[in-house]
């Protein structure tokens, strides 16, 4: 699965491509999601970007939650099944959607021939040079997806994102008058932003004062755990509490909510619901 990049001979600011050593693997789809998916039209030569949607009609309902898979992909782990219980918690006047920011070549694929250390190596490459700023955000969030939802008569935003997609919400509320009022990272992997140069701190920074609840696992990055660098400045930012900040899970690994199984750890299960009403309440709050 994801891992720390460099061997023994890495330098300290290529380490953690993504996801933290002993996270969870990946899993297969989990079944019986009741969305379905559509494709809208992309910009440039990227072609039509899928996005999975559930919940009312996008048009009908005042607000959407903006969800952003782990590197895994959409089709892999409880990604749509989340997807429908938080527009199940969120209520009426949600809809949630979930673009496939990967167009079907998640950044991350597993190998059964290869260890693991071999997988992650083509998705260092993919996130660098195929799934960077300019491309995810730049163009299929900003030019594609915004305006899509906006053209739906979409006013009110939000966003949680998982590993990978924890690093894309606070990338999405970093943006120049970003539309989103506020964003969730459930065991966020903020460390991608070294890829490109950018430090957690120098991306706390861009983020501000903009509302960003924080759910790291146990053995996510302590900057974004309260006392943590990062979780300092962003509550300073917004002049609250850190604990308002971050919440971690620490009897979690990373990757628990999309990839965790409940087969013999029944605290996967109720930190998994645990962080989904956190998600919903926090976006409750933070829209209007």
């Amino acid at each position: 699965w994801c891992m720390k990049m460099g061997g023994p001979a890495g330098e300290e600011g290529t380490k953690g491509a993504c996801c933290p050593p002993d996270s969870h693997p990946t899993l297969l789809e989990t079944p019986g999601f009741m969305g379905t998916t559509i494709t809208i039209e992309g910009v440039d030569s990227a072609g039509p970007l899928p996005v999975y949607t559930t919940g009312p009609t996008i048009g009908t309902s005042g607000r959407v939650a903006v969800v952003y898979t782990d590197v895994y992909g959409v089709e892999s782990g409880h990604h749509k099944r989340y997807c429908d219980q938080l527009v199940a918690r969120l209520g009426a006047g949600w809809s949630v959607v979930m673009p496939d920011l990967f167009r079907g070549n998640p950044a991350m694929q597993p190998s059964s021939f290869f260890p693991d250390f071999l997988a992650a190596l083509p998705m260092i490459y993919r996130l660098k040079y195929r799934h960077g700023k300019d491309t995810v955000l730049d163009r299929d969030v900003s030019k594609v997806l915004v305006p899509w939802l906006h053209g739906l008569g979409i006013t009110q935003l939000a966003c949680v994102g998982f590993c990978f997609g924890g690093y894309v919400v606070g990338q999405s509320l970093a943006l120049p008058e970003s539309p989103f009022s506020c964003g969730v990272g459930i065991h966020p992997s903020w460390t991608v932003g070294k890829l490109f140069g950018e430090t957690e701190m120098e991306l706390a920074e861009r983020v501000g004062a903009k509302p960003v609840l924080l759910l790291p696992a146990g053995n996510d990055s302590t900057a974004l755990m309260p006392g943590g660098d990062c979780v300092k400045l962003l509550a300073a930012a917004r002049k609250v509490t850190e604990n308002d900040v971050s919440v971690p899970f620490p009897e979690m690994k990373h990757g628990w909510c999309t990839r965790g199984v409940d087969l013999h750890n029944s605290s996967i299960a109720r930190d998994q619901a645990d962080a989904l009403e956190r998600c919903a309440t926090f976006m409750l709050q933070h829209t209007r």
